[in-house]
């Protein structure tokens, strides 16, 4: 991703490629323009939330440029890998849109979801986190150096206060086809069923009796 100024030349300022971490020289920026498909990133309008739960691409693509990366504290899951997740659950009326929406990679998904992580959320995309020991981080979005201008606050519609969570319907915690027990009687018994064959398949094959030639019998008394 890069600025239209970069690639017409009226701006230094490089490129990122999203999902390596890695910044792209504004000159090799303009080398390439022309060889590559070019998407114009599609900013927020304020007020206007998406119908329905999931996120348009356009909207998807905003959110994974302004941040960056997944947006829980200390993490740097690269944003093309994570969930876009709503700050303020839609199940419990929160929009769908910029100003509600934030990168989580999988597992601090369902940290927030289900281990008591609370989040805020700020029209410029910083992200309050309070945590289950009542300790309080601040992140904001990866973009605020390399594209300022994505974090121009987005306004979105009125959201409800935030509620406890009690798990999206979206995201559920992987639940266990066997119990820890019957998950390693099940792994015994498939050991020594290997076991059983492996003893087969080493046995030498045993010879086939030799058939008895006529004139063997000893002679008669």
């Amino acid at each position: 991703m890069a600025e239209r100024a970069a690639l017409d030349g009226n701006s230094e300022r490089p490129g990122y490629l999203l999902g390596a971490d890695a910044l792209i020289p504004a000159e090799v920026l303009r080398d390439i323009a022309p060889l590559a498909e070019q998407r114009p990133l599609r900013e927020p309008v304020d007020g206007v939330a998406e119908k329905g739960y999931r996120p348009s691409q356009s909207l998807i693509d905003f959110v994974r440029a302004r941040d960056l990366t997944c947006r829980a504290p200390g993490c740097d899951q690269p944003a093309i890998d994570c969930d876009v997740d709503h700050t303020v659950p839609h199940s419990r009326g929160g929009s769908t849109h910029a100003s509600n929406l934030k990168c989580l990679c999988r597992f601090h998904h369902l940290v927030k979801t289900f281990w008591g992580w609370r989040d805020r959320q700020l029209p410029d995309g910083t992200v309050i986190w309070t945590l289950p020991d009542a300790q309080t981080y601040i992140t904001t979005p990866g973009s605020a150096v390399l594209f300022p201008t994505l974090l121009a606050p987005t306004v979105g519609p009125p959201t409800p206060p935030v509620c406890p969570p009690s798990g999206e319907r979206s995201l559920k915690m992987p639940r266990r086809k066997f119990s820890r027990v019957g998950n390693r009687a099940r792994y015994i018994a498939a050991e020594r069923a290997r076991n059983r064959q492996e003893v087969e398949a080493s046995r030498p094959p045993e010879k086939p009796a030799t058939p008895e030639q006529p004139g063997d019998d000893p002679p008669p008394f």
